[in-house]
């Protein structure tokens, strides 16, 4: 037995079922862009600190260097400041609250001038495993300073951009995610020591791979130019 369709009822399925496919593909398309959307993370190693070259590997180590970097003080008529820093060496004993390591703490040394005093400071993974943190510091004004090893001064392992982290250490400090990754994969983060209202505890800092330490401002100086 043959069957005869109406053409009108032939035109209006054909429509209907094009349209349903149509709307489908559009919906599956914009639950495709919503589950997929990037995250825009970044795994920051020990070599964008210390300007070394990095392998690629998403590890945590404290490689031997011995490197130079000229770094800028935006907003300053002056020349860029030569930073050095070697090592890794190791502590005798433990004077920090860092849990991973036994007596020997491995730290890199770090070296510059500042109006004519030079200025001596060590660095390692810090407690959470997030950070280089200052266990140790000796300048003209300060004089010599030790630190617990709980807070941080250079982000390390995984971050998001704007991404703001504090740590409860003697002096609480934050870190803040500005540029995660700028011209040249330069990273630029905000590092703050309690409410920031003193020179040099409300700076910005950026690093750049096989460079490290490239740019430091005052952010509240950033703040006043920008009023």
């Amino acid at each position: 037995m043959k069957i005869y369709l109406n053409p009108y009822l032939i035109a209006f399925l054909c429509i209907s079922i094009f349209g349903s496919a149509r709307l489908f593909a559009e919906d599956s398309t914009t639950k495709h862009k919503e589950v997929d959307s990037p995250v825009k993370q970044r795994f920051i190693p020990v070599e964008l600190f210390t300007g070394a070259k990095w392998d690629g590997k998403h590890e945590l180590v404290m490689k031997e260097v011995s490197a130079s970097t000229c770094v800028t003080f935006i907003g300053k008529k002056r020349p860029c400041s030569q930073f050095q820093i070697t090592g890794p060496f190791k502590t005798e004993e433990n004077n920090t609250k860092i849990e991973w390591r036994g007596d020997e703490i491995p730290y890199y040394r770090r070296i510059f001038k500042i109006r004519e005093s030079q200025v001596e400071s060590f660095f390692t993974i810090n407690n959470s495993k997030d950070g280089l943190v200052r266990i140790y510091d000796q300048r003209k004004q300060w004089g010599t300073r030790t630190y617990d090893g709980l807070g941080s001064k250079f982000p390390l392992g995984y971050w998001k951009q704007g991404e703001v982290r504090e740590y409860n250490s003697r002096r609480p400090t934050r870190i803040e995610i500005i540029e995660l990754d700028g011209p040249d994969h330069c990273l630029t983060f905000r590092w703050t020591i309690g409410e920031g209202k003193r020179r040099n505890q409300d700076n910005i800092y950026t690093f750049c791979p096989d460079r490290g330490f490239t740019g430091f401002r005052y952010y509240n100086e950033n703040i006043r130019k920008k009023k």
